[in-house]
């Protein structure tokens, strides 16, 4: 199945887990993350799939033409995960950070950008908050 971004996130896809996995991970094999495989928690919006890339849990949540989020731990691999999907959907990341759990997460917002910002920096409970800029 040759699948990219524009079948699950500039685009409303099926409601259908089954689907959503077959999309999601061909779109994640075909841009090179070929160790991940994800299951689908949430056939609805948002949706959600967990799954293990390198012996990194991941959780990647989303609504279409609005934000993608990367939930994961921190590691060595993190900023090659985070290349491959900005290569995915085309355009940077706008912010990460540590949540207090020690999880690290990362938005890719289509819209409202600026607002979103504000509300994660102006909230203490973040660690290491960082833009992505051009």
């Amino acid at each position: 199945m040759a699948t990219n971004a524009t079948t699950w996130f500039y685009a409303e896809p099926e409601h259908s887990g089954y689907l959503l996995e077959e999309r999601v991970n061909h779109t994640f094999w075909a841009h090179r993350i070929a160790d991940v495989y994800f299951d689908c928690v949430s056939a609805e919006p948002p949706f959600k799939m967990v799954g293990v890339w390198r012996g990194q849990p991941l959780t990647i949540e989303w609504v279409p033409k609005d934000y993608f989020t990367l939930t994961t731990t921190p590691g060595p691999n993190t900023d090659q995960l985070l290349v491959g999907i900005q290569e995915i959907l085309g355009f940077l990341p706008a912010v990460s950070y540590i949540q207090p759990d020690g999880q690290q997460v990362t938005h890719w917002y289509f819209s409202n950008v600026h607002e979103r910002l504000q509300a994660i920096q102006g909230n203490p409970n973040y660690q290491g908050i960082k833009r992505y800029t051009k």
